[in-house]
């Protein structure tokens, strides 16, 4: 079944759905994968960046890199 057919059955159902418990149990679920996506996109504080920058330089430094094939051969995949 594809994302978009999934999609529109759960839109489907939402609409049949009389019960305001599930419709808030769905609202609860749905709801924290935004969060999550927002938390995501969030943009670094300046001493975040450093923090993180700083992490990224070490682990170079120390040979902790992914080649390109591995990690395109990753997402390829999805």
């Amino acid at each position: 079944m594809t994302t978009t057919a999934i999609k529109k059955q759960i839109h489907s159902a939402i609409d049949i759905i009389e019960s305001e418990q599930l419709l808030k149990a769905i609202y609860m679920i749905l709801n924290q994968e935004i969060k999550n996506k927002k938390d995501i996109l969030k943009q670094f504080t300046l001493d975040e960046f450093y923090e993180r920058n700083n992490q990224s330089q070490k682990e170079i430094l120390q040979g902790k890199l992914i080649d390109h094939k591995t990690v395109k051969s990753k997402f390829a995949s999805k």
